[in-house]
């Protein structure tokens, strides 16, 4: 792992001059707030979806749009990752800058920018797979990838979706009309079907796992109709590409197959789950606070540490993380350790709760007037949703069990 920091100064790093490792975030010279991520819960957390994966004889690519971060990147190919999984070509670029191999594009490339860098990777040899969903996406691809030399050709898989989400055709019918139109082009080649469950919810007739298993359906479906008209000739393996981090268990049951007619490779894609939460993700994960399958369970890797700032009430608690450190679109962050100021031992405060409200800069807790919190007291914030957490730390420290720097995850948005 790269233990270089950037020249810099980074937010949540001691003040003056400091080894890269060894030392501890409640040092008296870090600068409050910081974030951290916990070495035991990473390496927890990477190892348990692995091993999830292979038990059901899946593949997985983690979403790196999560953290971003080569460090983790490495953890999670060390691990067994197939590739991993890009949102844009920004970020896809920056994947293959960092040593990763094989990466995928899980959103249709469109823009002339993003197809000429398709294009040079390409013809630099970099394994680059992207998405389609209409006709219209087809013919700007395929014309943007003109220059490829005779031979060379783009894999793409037909994204699916449903009514009212984001990208992917809205039926079967239609990533058929997709795919033979992939069929005829000269720099595109058809390698399988992509779709993601994760924006899926419930409706007054139907739960969100009900909805999920029928659009997992229709996906097996496409894939099946694709090898009936032999749409998917020529190719080694048939990829089957979906998975968030909340029904990675129902895309397995799903989409797998023990046996076929031709070689699959089923993909899970999910990407929080290196981190975890403490939030929405920790609630609904097959690996989280109710375990829908045996055996590991995830475990909340990042954490925001900032200092208590005033109590002006007896019930009012004011910490100094705001909205620039700490994700709010999700649950608010909940307090879930202290430690004592000049302290540097970390103890469990469930008592706390999650905050009631945080501004660009402060977190307020409510409190009972007991509590015993004070002015310089350090608090420890589980979050919800990492995604929207780790875009704002350029570096974050991974640390040991007992706070002291092991690595540093450098973070590229």
């Amino acid at each position: 792992m790269n233990l270089l920091l950037r020249p810099a100064r980074l937010k949540g790093f001691p003040g003056r001059r400091h080894r890269s490792t060894g030392w501890s975030i409640f040092d008296p010279s870090v600068l409050m707030p910081t974030a951290v991520l916990l070495r035991s819960a990473l390496l927890n957390n990477s190892k348990s979806f692995a091993r999830f994966c292979e038990q059901h004889h899946v593949s997985f690519a983690p979403h790196g749009k999560t953290t971003m971060s080569p460090e983790l990147f490495q953890i999670q190919l060390r691990d067994g990752a197939w590739a991993i999984t890009a949102a844009t070509a920004f970020q896809a670029r920056t994947m293959i800058e960092h040593g990763v191999s094989r990466v995928f594009i899980a959103n249709e490339v469109v823009a002339p920018g993003d197809i000429a860098w398709l294009a040079d990777a390409t013809q630099d040899g970099c394994e680059v797979y992207c998405c389609v969903d209409s006709l219209a996406a087809v013919k700007i691809l395929d014309s943007g990838l003109a220059g490829l030399q005779k031979g060379q050709q783009v894999p793409v898989l037909v994204e699916l979706g449903v009514p009212q989400g984001r990208t992917g055709t809205r039926s079967v019918i239609e990533a058929l009309a997709v795919a033979q139109e992939v069929s005829s082009s000269d720099h595109l080649r058809l390698v399988g079907a992509s779709g993601f469950e994760g924006i899926i919810t419930a409706t007054e007739t139907q739960s969100a796992e009900e909805r999920v298993n029928q659009f997992l359906a229709d996906l097996r479906r496409l894939v099946d109709e694709m090898i009936a008209l032999n749409m998917l000739r020529d190719i080694d393996e048939v990829l089957l590409a979906a998975g968030g981090s909340v029904y990675f268990d129902q895309v397995v049951e799903q989409l797998h197959r023990e046996t076929s007619i031709v070689q699959e490779r089923v993909i899970v894609r999910s990407g929080c789950y290196i981190s975890h939460d403490d939030g929405v993700i920790h609630d609904l994960s097959p690996l989280g606070a109710v375990p829908r399958t045996p055996g590991d369970v995830f475990q909340a890797a990042l954490e925001i540490w900032g200092v208590v700032l005033s109590r002006p009430e007896s019930t009012r608690v004011v910490v100094g993380v705001g909205k620039r450190d700490a994700s709010t679109d999700g649950l608010l962050p909940i307090a879930k350790k202290m430690v004592r100021k000049g302290g540097t031992r970390p103890e469990p405060w469930s008592s706390l709760g999650r905050a009631i409200r945080v501004d660009d800069q402060h977190a307020y807790l409510e409190v009972a007037p007991s509590e015993d919190i004070a002015v310089g007291d350090f608090v420890g914030f589980g979050i919800s949703h990492p995604c929207t957490t780790f875009d704002k730390w350029r570096a974050i420290p991974i640390v040991d069990d007992n706070y002291r720097v092991v690595d540093i995850a450098n973070t590229f948005f």
